[in-house]
C-alpha cells in the first residue's frame, strides 16, 4: 500500500524502485480459467527469491485476454498476498481511457503502490496521442506511474517523447523496453538523472559503467523466477549488486550466462515463429519447470508443442541452479580404485551404459546404471560426445554417480588427444577412455602419458582401451598387450572393447580364460578393469566368471535390444538386476569347491596387524582394490596369515583364483551370516 502523497511520488520512486522487480504471469487452469491458487503460490514463490516488488497483468500477464472482472480479481489476489509489506504495481493500459481510469482507481483502492501504463494500442499512432492518454491518467490518480515503452503496443516513443511523458505530474520514470539499444542508452543519458529509467535486460549494466549512468532497478522481467530458486537466487543477487554499481561479471559468467543464452535462444526462436508476438507460452512453461503455476496461454497466442516442451525441459534441466555442495577433498586415484574411504564407488561388478544424449543418460540413471558413458555412435569407429552434451549430462546426473567420456579410436597425435582428455577433466568426467586400433605401441604409450600429464590436478581417471578385434585390421594393436599398455601409459584402468559390427562380440575374439587372466593381472596392479563389446544378457555368466570391475553395454539395454534405438530404463534395470543376482551368489556361475566352515559375527578394522595376522576389509572396495591390497601384503610379508573380509560372491571367487595362481594356500572360508565372507590365506614361503 502506497504511503506517499501525489506530489511525493518521485521521491518515493527513487527510494523504492531499486534492485529486482518481477513480472508475474497469469496462471490458467487446463480449462482456461483463472488459477487463483496458482497465482497466490506464484506470488509467494517470487517473494521468496528476494525480489523487491512485482507487477501484475503486464504483457507477460496476458492482460489483453482477461475480462475486466479477471483483471481486477488478479489485482485483488496480488494485493492480498503482498499485504502491504511488498510493493506491487498494476498494469492498467487499455484501448479505452475510461477503462484505464477504472482499473487505476481499483488498483489504488486495493492497496497498490504503483501504476504501469503503455501506449493505448490500436489507434494511438502519434506521440502526441500517447502523451495525451498518459496525461489523462496522471490527472486522475495519486499513484506514481511508470511508462512502458515497448513496440508490443504499436508505437515506440522517442527519448524526446519520453521526456514529455516524464514531465507529467505523476510519472516517475520509464521501463524502456524498445529492444533498441541506442534508444535505451539515449533515454538513460538524457533522463536518468531526473527520472527512474530501467532497461529490462542485463546488457545495460556494462554500458552504464562505460558511459557514466546508473540503472537502480531492473523493472521488470521474468528472469528472477525463471533463473532462480529460493535456495539459489543468483539472478536476484546479481541484479542487487549491479543496481548499486557493482557489476560482477565473474559471478554472472559462473551462475547466469548459460541460462541467459538459453533464454535468448528460446525467446528469439519463439517470437520469430509467432511473427513477433511475446513468447508467453515459452515463459509460462519455463516457469512450470521451475516450480511455478503456468498453464496454457489464451488465444490468440499459440501453445508450445509437445516436442518443444520436451526440448526446453532437456536443455533447461542441467542448467537449473543448485545449492553449493560442501567441499569434497580430491581423493588420490588409489582411493577411487580401491574404495578406501570413498562413498562414490560401490563394490563388485558395476554396470556401465553407453548413452548419446541427456535423455538416454536419465534413462540409464533411472534404471540403476553405475556409470553413464557418453559417446557418439554416429562417428566412424565410435567418437566422443559433443562437449555440450557431456556438460549437460554431468550436470543432470547425481554428483555421486559416474559420468565417463569415450574418445573412441584416437589419432596417433599426443597433443590432440591430450587436449581432449583435458577437456573431459575440466568437465568433471569420472573417467576418459582413450582407444587404440592401428597404432604403434610406443606411440600409444606416449599418447596416454601426455593425456595423463594434461589431466594432472583433476580427479578424472585415465582409462586406456584396446579392441579385442584389433588383429582383424592391418597394424592393429594386440589386445593381449592391454595390461602392459595401461601400466606403461600410467593409466588408472583399462577397457577391452570391440569395433566390429557383424554380430560377433567380445567372447568371439578373446576366450573366457584369456579375459580372466588379463583382468586378474590388471587387478593385481590395482587397475580398474572393464569389458565391453556387444555384450548381451546371455554373456552374463561368462562375464561374472571373469569378474571385471565394470561391464559396459548399450544394445542390451536399448529398446528391442537394438543399439541404434534409445536406451530404455526398464532394460537397464533388468540387466542391473541380473548382474546383482550373480554378485550376491543368488545365481551361482561356477561350482564352489570350498565348503563354508563355521559361522560367526563381528567386523575387523580395515587393516589390523599384529602377532603374524593381517585382516584386510574388502567390503566397499572394487575387486581390483582387494586383490591389489592382498598382493601388496603378501609380497611384503611372507609369514603373517592374511584374512580377507569380502562382500561380493564374484570377488570371493577371484580371491580364490588369485591365491591359487600365486601359489598361496587357501585355508578356509567362513560365511558371517550378514552377506559377508571371511577367507583365510597363508602366503607362500
Amino acid at each position: 500500500m502506497a504511503h506517499y502523497k501525489a506530489h511525493e511520488a518521485q521521491d518515493w520512486a527513487w527510494e523504492t524502485l531499486k534492485g529486482q522487480w518481477s513480472t508475474l504471469i497469469t496462471p490458467f487452469t487446463d480449462d482456461g480459467d483463472l488459477d487463483e491458487d496458482g497465482l497466490r503460490r506464484n506470488v509467494r514463490h517470487v517473494r521468496s527469491l528476494g525480489t523487491r516488488g512485482a507487477g501484475c497483468t503486464w504483457g507477460m500477464g496476458e492482460f489483453w485476454s482477461l475480462t475486466h472482472d479477471e483483471r481486477v480479481r488478479v489485482m485483488d489476489i496480488v494485493a492480498e498476498e503482498a499485504a502491504g509489506r511488498w510493493p506491487v504495481g498494476a498494469h492498467v493500459t487499455h484501448t479505452s481511457a475510461r477503462e484505464t481510469l477504472d482499473l487505476a482507481r481499483h488498483a489504488e483502492d486495493a492497496g497498490f503502490d504503483l501504476l504501469i501504463v503503455a501506449a493505448p494500442y490500436m489507434e494511438a499512432k502519434t506521440e502526441d496521442q500517447v502523451i495525451d492518454y498518459v496525461k489523462t491518467l496522471s490527472d486522475n490518480t495519486n499513484l506514481g506511474i511508470m511508462f512502458y515503452n515497448s513496440p508490443q503496443f504499436g508505437i515506440v516513443m522517442s527519448p524526446q517523447g519520453l521526456r514529455r511523458i516524464c514531465e507529467l505530474q505523476q510519472v516517475v520514470g520509464v521501463k524502456e523496453a524498445s529492444f533498441n539499444q541506442q534508444l535505451s542508452i539515449e533515454t538513460h543519458l538524457s533522463l536518468g538523472k531526473d527520472y527512474v529509467i530501467s532497461t529490462p535486460d542485463e546488457w545495460i549494466y556494462p554500458f552504464a559503467q562505460d558511459l557514466g549512468f546508473q540503472q537502480q532497478v531492473m523493472f521488470a522481467n521474468t528472469s528472477d523466477w525463471r533463473f532462480d530458486t529460493p535456495e539459489c537466487n543468483y539472478y536476484v543477487q546479481f541484479i542487487e549488486k549491479a543496481s548499486v554499481g557493482d557489476y560482477d561479471d565473474a559471478f554472472y559468467e559462473k551462475h547466469l550466462r548459460r541460462l541467459k543464452e538459453l533464454n535468448d535462444t528460446w525467446w528469439t526462436r519463439t517470437m520469430d515463429k509467432n511473427g513477433g508476438a511475446l513468447p508467453v507460452a515459452m515463459v509460462k512453461y519455463w516457469g512450470e519447470l521451475m516450480g511455478m503455476a503456468g498453464g496454457p496461454t489464451r488465444q490468440p497466442l499459440p501453445q508450445l508443442t509437445a516436442s518443444e516442451k520436451a526440448q526446453l525441459k532437456s536443455e533447461l534441466e542441467p542448467l537449473k541452479p543448485r545449492p553449493p555442495q560442501p567441499a569434497v577433498s580430491v581423493q588420490p586415484r588409489a582411493a577411487w580404485l580401491t574404495g578406501n574411504n570413498s562413498p562414490f564407488f560401490a563394490t563388485g561388478m558395476l554396470l556401465m551404459v553407453s548413452v548419446q544424449d541427456v535423455a538416454e543418460a536419465l534413462e540409464a540413471e533411472r534404471g540403476g546404471a553405475d556409470v553413464v558413458d557418453v559417446k557418439n555412435l554416429q562417428e566412424a569407429l565410435v567418437g566422443s560426445g559433443h562437449p555440450n552434451t557431456v556438460r549437460q549430462v554431468r550436470a543432470m546426473i547425481q554428483p555421486e554417480n559416474h559420468v565417463s567420456v569415450t574418445l573412441g579410436v584416437v589419432p596417433n597425435q599426443a597433443g590432440t588427444v591430450a587436449m581432449a582428455a583435458y577437456a573431459a577433466a575440466v568437465m568433471d568426467a569420472t573417467s576418459v577412455k582413450v582407444g587404440f586400433m592401428q597404432a604403434d605401441y610406443d606411440v600409444a604409450v606416449e599418447v596416454l602419458r601426455e593425456s595423463r600429464r594434461a589431466m594432472e590436478g583433476y580427479n578424472t581417471k585415465l582409462v586406456g582401451s584396446l579392441f579385442a578385434d584389433n588383429l582383424l585390421y592391418e597394424g592393429g594393436l594386440d589386445p593381449h598387450l592391454m595390461v602392459q599398455l595401461a601400466k606403461d601409459g600410467e593409466c588408472d584402468g583399462f577397457l577391452i572393447d570391440t569395433l566390429i559390427k557383424d554380430g560377433r562380440n567380445l567372447f568371439d575374439f578373446l576366450s573366457e580364460d584369456e579375459l580372466r587372466d588379463i583382468v586378474l593381472e590388471g587387478k593385481k596392479l590395482g587397475m580398474s578393469t572393464a569389458l565391453s563389446g556387444h555384450l548381451k544378457m546371455d554373456d552374463l555368466d561368462e562375464l561374472a566368471r571373469v569378474n571385471p570391475d565394470i561391464v559396459g553395454v548399450r544394445g542390451a539395454v536399448c529398446a528391442s535390444g537394438d543399439r541404434g534405438r534409445a536406451v530404455a530404463w526398464e532394460s537397464v534395470a533388468e540387466f542391473k538386476r541380473q548382474v546383482d543376482l550373480r554378485k550376491t551368489g543368488a545365481i551361482n556361475v561356477r561350482p564352489d569347491p570350498y565348503v563354508p566352515q563355521g559361522n560367526g559375527n563381528g567386523h575387523a578394522p580395515v587393516v589390523t596387524q599384529g602377532a603374524g595376522w593381517v585382516v584386510i576389509d574388502g567390503r566397499g572396495k572394487s575387486c581390483a582394490g582387494v586383490i591389489a591390497a592382498l598382493a601388496k601384503q603378501t609380497e611384503a610379508d611372507h609369514h603373517s596369515m592374511v584374512e580377507a573380509i569380502l562382500g561380493d560372491a564374484l570377488n570371493i571367487f577371484d580371491v580364490m583364483l588369485w591365491s591359487e595362481k600365486e601359489g598361496h594356500t587357501f585355508i578356509n572360508r567362513r560365511d558371517e551370516g550378514d552377506g559377508t565372507v571371511r577367507v583365510l590365506i597363508q602366503p607362500k614361503a
